[in-house]
């Protein structure tokens, strides 16, 4: 499996990297925030591969390039040919349905589809998917991806601290945890690199990247807070960066 992290930031901006976004095996797309498409661009991807997106939650910094994505498909013409599918949380499909309502009538030319993803299993293309809630938002969820070689992803969306994320990520091949906020910053709807790293210690995950960040937490060293936690292989998220597992 293979995941190249096309955003690593937040809203918040400073530190030079995009809003959330990851693609997997270059066909399945998790999160699509400010600049993934530009990232998606830029490296190269192939949009005819990208046919399944995955939507942690609804805040903007996790969705708003996802409009951009159906344009470009649209334009390119390969959005009557191919069907896209979009998978989220319970309340996916009001939400699309709403933003559909916004735009003009090509959006309705679409091959598009809605799923919702609600705790149970479910088949994703070639990918088995599991979710459960993080309670970021109502309806936020994390998700662990199998693939057919039995390969394993974890990605946490946006949370604070959550037994289900340690649930979710039970033995992963790969973790990727949101680490937003500082070690200082008691915000219970996000993780310091310290929490992430804590949560990995206890899935016992084979290898953590640490994402999401806000610029507060570089007035810290993510990698020596998360080493208080965990000992196995951490990495520190940058846009571009390309990760085999």
């Amino acid at each position: 499996m293979t995941v190249r992290i096309l955003g690593s930031g937040t809203i918040a901006g400073k530190i030079n990297r995009n809003c959330s976004g990851y693609l997997v095996d270059k066909c399945l797309l998790l999160d699509c925030g400010p600049g993934i498409w530009r990232a998606l661009d830029s490296s190269g991807s192939e949009l005819r591969l990208i046919n399944d997106v995955i939507i942690s939650h609804f805040h903007v910094d996790h969705t708003s390039d996802l409009i951009v994505l159906l344009w470009a498909r649209h334009v390119l013409d390969i959005g009557k040919e191919q069907v896209f599918s979009i998978f989220g949380p319970p309340g996916v499909k009001d939400w699309y349905k709403k933003l559909a309502a916004a735009h003009d009538d090509w959006l309705g030319e679409m091959l598009v589809e809605i799923h919702e993803l609600s705790g149970r299993k479910m088949k994703v293309g070639d990918y088995t998917i599991k979710t459960l809630p993080t309670f970021h938002t109502f309806n936020s969820i994390c998700i662990r991806i199998t693939d057919p070689f039995n390969k394993s992803l974890f990605y946490s969306g946006d949370s604070g601290w959550n037994e289900n994320l340690i649930e979710i990520a039970d033995s992963c091949d790969m973790a990727v945890i949101e680490a937003a906020v500082s070690p200082e910053n008691t915000a219970p709807d996000h993780l310091s690199s310290r929490l992430a790293a804590k949560i990995a210690h206890q899935a016992t995950v084979k290898r953590l990247i640490l994402t999401h960040f806000y610029p507060e937490v570089f007035d810290h060293d993510p990698l020596r807070e998360a080493r208080k936690e965990y000992g196995g292989d951490i990495t520190i998220a940058r846009d571009g960066l390309t990760v085999d597992f």
